[in-house]
């Protein structure tokens, strides 16, 4: 579900005032990852935490699903997509470059209700229409029975995805389900409102590791009484210094800057984007303009944004980079102490340049290079290639070397270009012998010529990913069927061995099929602040745990199949 006109309008018109202060669009040049997933977390109380989830889904209406763990049932509604957009722009980070002159901006809850019914070792919690969406809350303390009551349920679960169910059966979770209801088609589609019992906010990642896209953006924003930060994995820091600006495309290094600092803290972080009082924010946003055209919901959307943040004194926003082996931990996020974040960034001078309007050396010390604006994983290595080789058809300019037990497989920047990353392969969950209750799935790698001459096609959760000859680095193309793939070139100069052998590729904490050893729950705690004391396990008696708030796209998976 993408943006619709009206939205973009709506963000649009709803941009802060710091943004005209530099002299309207140019001076931004924030590179705004369009692909990540959007969350909004309210602490109400000391124990109720409201959640809003985006949904975004593409397909036929009969193959929505959505599962995510709850610790109780929760109050639903629906909410307004566009709101999302207006949110997103009015807090994105903001760049000055080096190139314009003038400008200078300085819980134990109330308990669980009865059980409505019971099938087949399954309590069914509740079951009620929201908006577009047919719901049902569900637990069982039997893995085996929840995913067998799912799928009779029609809600594909294979055999890969079973010891994922049981991370969260085992912490005492509960399960909520929806679909569309009969008659609803994919454009009814809006994000979900969910209130329920918890200390505090957390994204469980674990969950979506199973289906996820690689170096996924998640961005989340926290409005409670004061700045919220992680609290089990790093808060991780962008420096200003390490900022670099490309002219010709008007947009700095910021987004792949994040990934490779988060690769770096072992991929798990998050960056505090900005953090401070909601009352301007608020004013901003109601007093938006938004025209005639744009309709009754968009300005819907406005006002109910502009209640939400009226609703808390203050306001964090977080974002990170992450592929699905990174994704072994479920990020929390507390009160935290540091006091508030512009979001407002200066873009140094790179050495050797005059520092006047319009100057831009590309030979300067410290000036922008290709591989400053690509992120290739924590399994690969950056490198320039010839954009005009016949077999870069797309004339990109940077391509991936991904180390033994990684393999590139292509996707979407954040910009929505074509781009490609490392995949770690232990993480497969479509090979056929994984799936034996479903109709086999077949070898992408057999219906079309992946890869090239450098590159052998591997099939890799449903895609053609390639595992390239020694020398040769993935770049994305597309198929005859216009399918954004990746192939095997050769770069402009080799990537030093050395750079390789510096890669050591963590042990994912997931129950990732072929796994030898017992997943480890008390890895959960993550290498960032004390979490509280029953991550990782059950809940301590009279108290309920943070909520591991995430979809599971477990029909994204299916529909990536079905695609060829």
């Amino acid at each position: 579900m993408r943006p619709s006109i009206a939205a973009a309008a709506l963000g649009a018109l709803l941009a802060p005032a710091v943004a005209s202060a530099c002299g309207g669009f140019f001076c931004n040049a924030s590179p705004v990852d369009q692909t990540a997933e959007r969350i909004i977390f309210v602490q109400e109380d000391a124990e109720t935490v409201t959640s809003y989830v985006e949904i975004n889904y593409q397909g036929e209406p009969d193959g929505f699903a959505w599962v995510v763990p709850v610790p109780a049932v929760p109050e639903l509604d629906v909410w307004h997509g566009q709101a999302f957009d207006a949110l997103d722009m009015a807090t994105q980070p903001v760049f000055n470059t080096p190139w314009f002159c003038g400008f200078d901006l300085d819980n134990d809850g109330a308990g669980d209700p009865s059980v409505e019914e019971q099938e087949g070792g399954v309590d069914v919690l509740a079951r009620e229409r929201v908006g577009p969406f047919d719901t049902a809350t569900i637990q069982s303390e039997d893995p085996r029975a929840l995913v067998e009551w799912l799928r009779v349920n029609d809600y594909r679960i294979t055999p890969a995805m079973e010891p994922f169910i049981e991370l969260y059966t085992r912490e005492g979770m509960k399960f909520l389900a929806m679909k569309l209801a009969p008659g609803e088609d994919t454009d009814a589609i809006r994000p979900i409102k969910m209130t329920y019992a918890a200390a505090g906010p957390a994204v469980p990642l674990r969950l979506t590791a199973v289906a996820a896209q690689l170096e996924m953006g998640v961005k989340v924003w926290v409005l409670g009484e004061g700045r919220y930060g992680p609290s089990n994995v790093p808060d991780v820091e962008v420096p200003e210094a390490d900022l670099k600006f490309d002219q010709a495309r008007w947009q700095t290094n910021y987004l792949a800057l994040v990934a490779r600092k988060v690769d770096d803290a072992g991929g798990r972080g998050f960056v505090t984007e900005m953090a401070g009082p909601t009352a301007d924010l608020a004013r901003t946003i109601r007093d938006g303009f938004v025209p005639e055209w744009a309709g009754q919901e968009a300005v819907d959307a406005r006002d109910a944004l502009a209640d939400l943040l009226d609703s808390r004194p203050y306001i964090t926003r977080l974002y990170t980079r992450v592929s699905p082996a990174e994704m072994d931990i479920d990020p929390m996020f507390a009160p935290v102490a540091g006091g508030d974040v512009s979001r407002v960034r200066d873009v140094p001078q790179p050495e050797g340049e005059e520092d006047q309007c319009g100057g831009f050396d590309p030979d300067a010390d410290g000036a922008a290079e290709a591989c400053d604006f690509a992120a290739c994983g924590a399994g690969g290595v950056c490198a320039e290639v010839d954009p005009a080789r016949a077999d870069n058809p797309l004339r990109v300019r940077t391509g991936c070397g991904c180390v033994e037990g990684t393999v590139a497989r292509a996707g979407f920047a954040p910009d929505g270009t074509p781009t490609v990353a490392c995949a770690d392969v232990r993480l497969n969950f479509t090979a056929p012998a994984l799936d034996p209750g479903n109709v086999p799935l077949a070898d992408v790698c057999d219906q079309g010529d992946f890869c090239g001459e450098n590159g052998e096609c591997v099939m890799l959760n449903g895609f053609p990913s390639c595992r390239c000859a020694v020398g040769s680095v993935a770049v994305p193309t597309r198929d005859a069927q216009g399918m954004t793939v990746a192939t095997c070139v050769e770069p402009v100069e080799a990537i030093h061995p050395a750079l390789f052998a510096r890669i050591e590729l963590h042990e994912p904490n997931l129950p990732y099929p072929g796994r030898q050893t017992p997943v480890d729950p008390e890895d959960n705690r993550g290498g960032g602040n004390a979490a509280p004391e029953w991550v990782g396990c059950a809940a301590a008696p009279g108290r309920a745990p943070g909520v591991p708030l995430w979809l599971l796209a477990l029909p994204a998976l299916g529909l990536a199949l079905r695609r060829r």
